[in-house]
């Protein structure tokens, strides 16, 4: 597995057998002083593992851990003696993950470990200081990816800052996300970040006689490098934002940034048309329910006529639901595209990044959602784009639901 866990156990005589127990699981292991501080050593971890008889002294070793590694922290396993409601219910509520009882079942541990290491952030090398970057106009203006959705709360905002993440691993400093959802904003709530003035701001601003400097300092730098121009506070602020100013303020930022990844919302106006337009690849995100689908059937109406948008677009299928509720192959029909990728539903995680405004490649990267998300990432950024798929006979429970009869 070449994952690494770190031990810190109140009692020192079950130790050694903890060690054997969870270098079984395929786990590194080094052991530290519960007395002592470990907070360096601890951020570098996959999997933290606090061990002792007593639950309310394991409990607060979880919260001492938790205060000194920071946020984000590797999960926290505590094994303990109890095994009353009651002593786990305090495990969790002091911040561990997972409670598990002594005596340890190997397999139930392994089980364990896998399940947490899912959850381990990215490596502390991916979440230090980012590395500073020359600001200058480029030469060859950057790509522009736009993600989309016909339905709100499909997850195109999540998508839409997790995919910024995954590019920005490898160009930190050259990768910046706009909130041009001018209705719903809410990328920096997604990443927690608070940049000093809006999409808005700068849009209704003259663009003309800014500096790369002066537009990176509208916005806020995220501890992964990612570069963040939030979105209006309130609907009513971009009341005067015309497509002609979303489009120049696309022009200024690609012209400073390598990668623009914008989040554009799902109300399909002319100032979204627009955006849309600009885009070198766009990301139509798709929930698997017959409202959303109606929607993106007159959605894509209105992008056909609005020129060749289709043809740069990648479909996600972002499955939010528990169990899938339809094939692919019938939307696939119904609507005549061709679905790109589905993200695999992870509403535990998804959920738990939002709330906590950790996204889901930092938290739980090593999720089939995070696998999925870094897939989506490398077709938007010169992968292959879907080719739009022919129409074929309606059958099934989709049939004659997008009017198309």
């Amino acid at each position: 597995m070449g994952s690494r866990a770190f031990l810190l156990a109140v009692d020192a005589a079950a130790s050694k057998q903890l060690q054997e127990a969870l270098e079984g699981s395929g786990l590194t292991v080094t052991v530290g002083d519960a007395s002592t501080s470990r907070a360096k050593g601890l951020r570098n971890q996959d999997l933290v593992v606090l061990a002792g008889a007593d639950s309310a002294s394991l409990a607060r070793l979880c919260q001492q851990v938790i205060a000194s590694a920071g946020t984000p922290h590797p999960p926290i396993l505590a094994i303990t003696d109890g095994d009353d409601v009651e002593s786990r219910v305090q495990l969790l509520e002091a911040g561990a993950d997972d409670v598990l009882s002594r005596p340890i079942d190997q397999r139930e541990l392994d089980a364990i470990v896998d399940a947490l290491l899912l959850r381990s952030p990215a490596p502390a090398a991916q979440q230090s200081t980012p590395a500073s970057r020359s600001l200058a106009w480029r030469t060859e203006p950057g790509r522009v990816i736009v993600f989309a959705a016909a339905k709100g709360g499909s997850g195109a905002t999540s998508l839409a800052v997790n995919t910024a993440l995954a590019l920005a691993e490898t160009s930190p400093g050259d990768v910046a996300i706009a909130d041009l959802d001018m209705h719903h904003a809410q990328v920096t709530t997604y990443l927690d970040v608070r940049p000093k003035s809006s999409t808005v701001e700068l849009a209704t601003d003259d663009l003309v006689g800014q500096s790369p400097e002066s537009i990176a300092e509208a916005g806020g730098l995220h501890s992964s490098g990612l570069m963040v121009f939030g979105g209006p506070s309130r609907a009513d602020d971009a009341l005067d934002v015309t497509p002609e100013m979303a489009s120049a303020l696309i022009d200024a930022l690609r012209r400073a940034y390598g990668t623009l990844v914008i989040d554009a919302g799902s109300v399909f106006d002319n100032r979204t048309l627009t955006v849309l337009g600009r885009a070198d690849r766009v990301a139509i995100v798709i929930t698997p329910d017959i409202p959303a689908l109606r929607l993106l059937h007159a959605a894509l109406q209105v992008m056909a006529e609005a020129g060749p948008i289709v043809e740069r677009t990648v479909f996600v299928i972002n499955q939010i639901y528990p169990k899938a509720t339809f094939d692919i192959e019938p939307i696939e029909a119904q609507l005549a595209i061709k679905v790109g990728l589905v993200v695999p539903y992870d509403g535990d995680n998804f959920m738990k990044a939002a709330n906590e405004g950790q996204p889901l490649m930092t938290s739980a990267r090593r999720s089939a959602a995070g696998a999925a998300i870094s897939r989506l990432a490398e077709m938007l950024s010169g992968g292959p784009v879907a080719e739009v798929a022919q129409p074929r006979e309606k059958r099934g429970l989709l049939s004659g639901l997008m009017g198309r009869d």
